[in-house]
């Protein structure tokens, strides 16, 4: 559901707007109806005072943008930054950025961090400390995704591991190297953090120039990325990463398809594995889920009862 907040400087102006959008005023104030907001999606028009309503759609970018521009026929101007009077809920301005901050963070877990925040602020209001600070760069990943990336030779089980993580058959599996010809991205949360997750093409040399050129494209998602994951697995020659390559949260190298390997096989045929796991049995998954959000938000991130400069 997308909320629209709607402020007018008259009850009349708002009175008009309402009426065109909604076919009727929607009643006065502190009433909550359904109709048919501006002939694109049902949803709720919330008429909470003279000058400040809520339409209620739900919130698909295209459905959000039809209405904002049928509003925008109307008159209205859409405003890149809340005004404090259209948050009757907050009592000052920290509470109004922790509001702001809320509706629209990525991750479930910042929700207690933020709700902590403005009573914490009220506490202390002197200037954010160096570890405040510090704590808070890494915290603000849990308001906008970062990016993760997957890399490792053809046939390493990258996509598997994607679809494991995701619950879901996003990336096609197959034993043939070069199936995923292109970088195949998704919205992943692992342990309470959302993060941007790259499934990457093999590390490979070929003469297929289709995908070497996808190869080429995929390095500079590759080079961006805050945390890249290694995967090598007992059946597939390993793929050297790039020289160059110095992601802010470093290389987390993963031994996968453990379920390949024979019980009493040695713990592992590659140096420096950090995690083994496998994405048919589910083997080391949930271990693997939390070392990644720890690499992008520490444990004692989490649990900090410091101020969140979230707002600066």
């Amino acid at each position: 559901m997308a909320i629209i907040d709607l402020a007018a400087d008259a009850e009349a102006t708002l009175d008009a707007v309402l009426a065109a959008v909604s076919e009727d005023a929607a009643g006065g104030p502190s009433s909550l109806v359904h109709r048919r907001i501006a002939g694109v999606d049902d949803g709720i028009v919330a008429r909470i005072d003279a000058t400040h309503a809520q339409l209620m759609p739900h919130g698909g970018p295209l459905i959000v943008r039809r209405i904002a521009d049928a509003l925008r026929t109307l008159g209205v101007t859409w405003l890149d930054e809340i005004p404090a009077a259209t948050r009757p809920e907050a009592s000052n301005a920290v509470e109004v950025a922790m509001l702001d901050a809320l509706a629209t963070a990525s991750s479930p877990a910042a929700i207690p961090l933020l709700l902590a925040q403005p009573e914490r602020r009220m506490r202390d209001d002197g200037p954010f400390t160096a570890r405040e600070l510090e704590v808070g760069r890494r915290l603000n990943r849990l308001l906008h995704p970062v990016t993760i990336a997957c890399v490792g030779a053809p046939n390493a089980g990258k996509s598997s591991l994607l679809n494991a993580l995701h619950r879901s058959e996003m990336a096609i599996v197959s034993d043939l190297p070069g199936t995923t010809r292109d970088r195949v991205s998704a919205s992943l949360e692992l342990d309470g953090v959302v993060v941007e997750w790259i499934d990457t093409p093999g590390l490979r040399d070929t003469d297929d120039p289709i995908e070497n050129a996808a190869i080429a494209a995929a390095m500079e998602a590759i080079r961006q990325a805050m945390l890249v994951i290694h995967l090598v697995a007992p059946d597939v020659e390993d793929a050297s990463l790039p020289a160059d390559l110095a992601p802010t949260e470093g290389v987390l190298r993963v031994q996968g398809k453990t379920d390949l390997l024979e019980v009493d096989a040695p713990p592992s045929a590659h140096d420096g594995i950090d995690l083994r796991i496998s994405a048919v049995t589910g083997e080391g998954i949930a271990e693997f889920a939390s070392e990644v959000r720890n690499r992008i938000v520490r444990a004692e991130d989490l649990d900090f009862e410091g101020r969140w400069p979230f707002d600066v």
